[in-house]
């Protein structure tokens, strides 16, 4: 078995250089959309990648490494930019692997496994777009093939890869018109690059690429950079929606093709029988639709725009619930919001990638039932580093409404835990039949009371809300009476009244 030593250094090597590069990545972010994220998208993917391989003992081959990197980067992909080098990094080590490894593929194998990759890549991408991460994978192979055709060693392959990648890097600048008009390069590109780069200093020493022009991310034309930050047009859809499902067969095509008709930006890649789906989107609820019917155990979704505008340094919300309907008005406060259909499934994994989305310092986690609260405070005890975390005592789909609005509405200078945890105290919450509805409200309701929410289990109409909209202003003139569409199998109606007193 071919020994795994060169293959730890390139990829330890390789998420180092995005950390290193991450916050430049993540300002020059302006494809698919200007989400200021895909150096942190990247980064988080490799690190779990590389957290995979950490587990196993030094001994390991060259085969379990390759194994427990592509696994763990395949499920902890974030974004567009993440299920990509996820699905390139996949196809290239495997491809590697079975040439004798990363120490001992010849030329001809090194130029193959960049040619499969490339082509991994593209199909893991709904509608590509060249002028991105895509076209530069695809001239990194053409230089590695034209290098050994020429009669290249190993080392001369992959610097020719690295050179011809550069090249498309600059090219990017005027192949997509909003790296154009911002006076940058593709930031998912340059990400790959880095993987490139350092794969070349790893096979061909720390100099190898000395006296080759390197490529600046932004450039100026007519002496004037725009900032990344300044694109703020939003073509397609508000919403990122990701989830990971199991399946004997491959289903990346028929999953493509179904995400397609309801967003853009698809990117489905799998390996191992484990498939990584990713969606913008402006029918939230529908994707989550998707990953529920393909056995998702649990679905990612958050509002592009709001997440944009978050700053990583403060205290993000997690909003954990088993309303795959609620998932659009949650994202839409703010909140990073975790679907679990089945709470008795909830994975840590999922859970601590939640987290993760929603801050890099601290994150406020509420959760809409008793088993998705005891995953969150089990994770809570057990994390000794950044996001730190604070549980809420919630277990109800209506307090992480409440929780979640009084999140919205907390204004600098405030304790955003606090101003949720008051929230959740001020909320009483049932469950109803929906036979009786207005009766079980009435019986929370008080004079006091400013909010009635409504949320409907699938399959019940709006129509039983009805007499409680009319019953409620009759006890609470000014309340507000929101009513939801959870589309969760049970209690037919979740009720939470929150008020003053």
């Amino acid at each position: 078995m071919a020994e795994s030593t060169d293959l730890r250094r390139w990829l330890t090597s390789g998420a180092s250089a995005i950390k290193r590069a991450r916050q430049h990545l993540d300002s020059i972010n302006v494809f698919p959309v200007p989400d200021s994220d895909t150096g942190t998208n990247m980064y988080l993917t490799l690190h779990e990648g590389n957290r995979a391989v950490a587990k196993l003992p030094e001994s390991a081959t060259h085969r379990e490494v390759v194994a427990a990197f592509t696994r763990g980067a395949l499920l902890g992909a974030r974004g567009n930019s993440g299920v990509i080098v996820s699905q390139y990094l996949t196809s290239f080590l495997t491809a590697i692997d079975a040439s004798g490894g990363l120490s001992g593929a010849k030329p001809k194998a090194i130029a193959s496994a960049l040619e499969q990759a490339s082509d991994a890549a593209y199909r893991a991408v709904g509608a590509p777009v060249e002028g991105t991460v895509l076209t530069v994978a695809r001239r990194a192979a053409e230089g590695a093939r034209a290098a050994v055709q020429s009669g290249a060693d190993r080392e001369g392959t992959v610097v020719e890869a690295v050179v011809s990648a550069r090249a498309a890097l600059a090219r990017t600048h005027e192949d997509l018109p909003s790296a154009r008009e911002a006076g940058v390069v593709d930031a998912g590109a340059a990400g790959l690059l880095l993987q490139l780069e350092m794969l070349a200093e790893t096979m061909a020493g720390a100099h190898a690429l000395d006296g080759f022009d390197d490529v600046p991310w932004e450039l100026r034309d007519n002496g004037v950079v725009v900032s990344a930050s300044d694109v703020h047009s939003h073509e397609g859809g508000a919403y990122e929606v990701m989830f990971v499902v199991r399946d004997e067969h491959d289903i990346r095509e028929a999953l493509t093709g179904e995400l397609q008709t309801i967003g853009d930006s698809v990117a489905v890649t799998g390996a191992h029988d484990l498939y990584q789906a990713h969606v913008h989107t402006d029918e939230p609820h529908i994707a989550v639709e998707h990953g529920i019917a393909t056995h998702a155990r649990q679905i990612v979704v958050r509002n592009i725009v709001a997440s944009h505008d978050a700053d990583r340094a403060s205290t993000g919300v997690v909003a954990l619930t088993t309303c795959p309907g609620m998932a659009e008005p949650l994202a839409d406060a703010g909140a990073v919001v975790l679907v679990v259909p089945d709470p008795t499934g909830v994975s840590k994994r999922g859970l601590r990638r939640a987290v993760k989305d929603a801050s890099g310092t601290h994150a406020v986690v509420v959760a809409g039932h008793p088993h998705l609260r005891a995953a969150a405070v089990e994770l809570a005890h057990k994390r000794r580093k950044e996001p730190s975390l604070t549980v809420l005592e919630a277990e109800h789909e209506a307090h992480v409404v409440a929780a979640v609005a009084a999140a919205a509405l907390t204004t600098p200078g405030q304790d955003l835990a606090e101003e949720m945890r008051a929230a959740v105290a001020r909320t009483s919450v049932t469950a109803s039949t929906g036979d009786a509805l207005d009766q079980d409200v009435d019986a929370l309701v008080t004079a006091q009371t400013e909010v009635v929410s409504l949320i409907l289990a699938a399959g019940v109409p709006e129509a039983v809300a009805e007499k409680a909209r009319t019953s409620v202003p009759a006890v609470a003139r000014a309340a507000d009476v929101n009513v939801y569409r959870g589309g969760h199998a049970h209690p037919p109606v979740w009720i939470g009244v929150e008020s003053t007193a």
